[in-house]
């Protein structure tokens, strides 16, 4: 890794980006030829899984993916993000859900929204790091091709976009756009938003949302752990092994 690599993998660098503007790109965390492997794996799962549905509303969410294929698990626990939520969140940090998300040519909706779960928590918002949201881009994203939106510095409004403004673009907002093997990292606050995709081709990314443990997961990752064969420590760990769960109070001592 050469000089300007570092420089742009130093986690102190990307949390204070992160902590002023919400969110930070990531170049070439993994090289290209890595996310084409995994594009190439989430590719046979969009076949697999295509319903009516999906090609009616011109995207497709995949679920599970840490149980479909080894990659996604060597993601969801690559050492640089792993390093960047335990410093913004704390070592016990757990992902909370793990998914991928692929936009058709002729999707179109926008929706500026915060991530879980600010969508659920009431306003205004603690201002405590608590949860952040990992993007990881199998294709190169472009303008065109259906980029992120996102507003930076919302992570400090302390609410949810207004109703009225939720499907308009917001003055001051960004087109997130990056060559595949980036990584967008950001404040579960930060307001953002899907993009039209005004291309021929598909557009896929990975979203990892990760979070304190205090917090319900948005998906049940430790039901997912169970089908795993031998999962690591630090698997079991991101994963939720370790997550208190509610019991019995008693007067047994």
């Amino acid at each position: 890794m050469d000089n300007g690599a570092d420089v742009r993998h130093d986690v102190k660098r990307i949390i204070a980006e992160m902590d002023e503007r919400g969110y930070c790109v990531i170049p070439a965390v993994i090289a290209p030829e890595k996310a084409d492997e995994a594009r190439t794996v989430l590719e046979g799962l969009l076949a697999e899984e295509a319903t009516e549905g999906t090609w009616r509303a011109k995207t497709q969410r995949v679920a599970r993916i840490a149980v479909k294929d080894p990659i996604f698990v060597e993601l969801m626990t690559h050492p640089l993000i792993l390093s960047i939520w335990r410093e913004y969140l704390d070592e016990d940090v757990i992902c909370s859900t793990w998914t991928a998300n692929t936009s058709y040519p002729g999707y179109d909706r926008i929706g500026w929204h915060p991530d879980f779960p600010f969508q659920r928590v009431n306003q205004p918002w603690p201002t405590d790091n608590v949860s952040g949201q990992t993007m990881w881009l199998l294709d190169d994203l472009t303008v065109e091709n259906g980029g992120t939106g996102i507003v930076p510095y919302s992570h400090l409004k302390g609410h949810r976009p207004a109703p009225e403004i939720a499907h308009e673009w917001i003055e001051g907002a960004e087109i997130l756009t990056g060559q595949r093997g980036s990584v967008m990292v950001m404040n579960g606050r930060t307001w953002h938003s899907a993009r039209p995709n005004v291309t021929d081709k598909a557009r896929s990314v990975l979203l990892g949302m990760y979070t304190r443990p205090f917090y319900v997961t948005q998906e049940d990752m430790r039901a997912q752990l169970a089908d795993l064969d031998n999962p690591s420590e630090l698997v079991q760990q991101i994963m939720g092994a370790y997550q208190h769960q509610p019991g019995l109070v008693s007067n047994n001592y």
